[in-house]
């Protein structure tokens, strides 16, 4: 390949593999609203730009963490760029499911592979598969007559504060009320939004679940 055109040829395969999704998935997880693709949908658009002796994916180790009940996987993506290498690392992670009756797992062996499976996806984010996703976007500022409400949580009554996220993005206090009110129908602080999500989640899950 003539070096020169090397720029051109990368950001030509670097657009093909970060072009956006038809279908995505939504899931609502530590009090944020996800958006997703599938492992089965990585992998193909690996296949389609890279070819499929163009990458490969392996587990460099794995292990159980007791506090949190899930297990992780360390996996590493391979993939070559018309004769450039390179490699990228990343961790996923899995809940462990367990029967009810016993609260024995079920099949640690499907858990590792969804692990493996949430590790290739964040290595293949950082080729750019699915990383326009990340993005994350703070809530419309509500109207001005909301604005004048007491922004305190109705589940406390502490007054709302903002909230910064490690990507440096945050909620100001009117945001967070606004989302709440959205979501569960009342201004939460972020405690208390988490906690509403994460019943909404199990009341779904449950749901899911049930023998009929």
């Amino acid at each position: 390949m003539d070096p020169n055109s090397n720029g051109v040829y990368f950001a030509d395969v670097y657009k093909k593999l970060a072009a956006p999704f038809e279908t995505t998935f939504h899931d609502t997880r530590g009090g944020l609203e996800l958006e997703y693709i599938t492992g089965e949908q990585a992998v193909t658009r690996l296949n389609e730009v890279l070819g499929v002796a163009g990458w490969s994916f392996r587990v460099l180790e794995h292990g159980y963490h007791e506090e949190a009940d899930e297990v992780w996987v360390l996996g590493e993506l391979t993939a070559n760029f018309g004769g450039t290498v390179v490699n990228r690392q990343q961790f996923g992670s899995q809940k462990v499911k367990r029967s009810r009756a016993s609260s024995t797992p079920l099949d640690i062996g499907f858990d590792l592979k969804g692990a493996s499976t949430d590790a290739l996806k964040k290595c293949a984010s950082l080729l750019g598969v699915g990383l326009y996703l990340s993005r994350k976007e703070a809530p419309a500022e509500p109207a001005a007559e909301a604005r004048a409400e007491p922004l305190v949580c109705e589940e406390c009554g502490e007054e709302l504060k903002e909230t910064r996220f490690k990507d440096g993005t945050s909620w100001s206090p009117a945001q967070l009320a606004g989302y709440g009110r959205r979501k569960h129908g009342r201004a939460l602080c972020m405690a208390h939004y988490r906690e509403a999500n994460e019943a909404k989640r199990r009341a779904a899950q449950a749901l899911e679940e049930a023998p009929f």
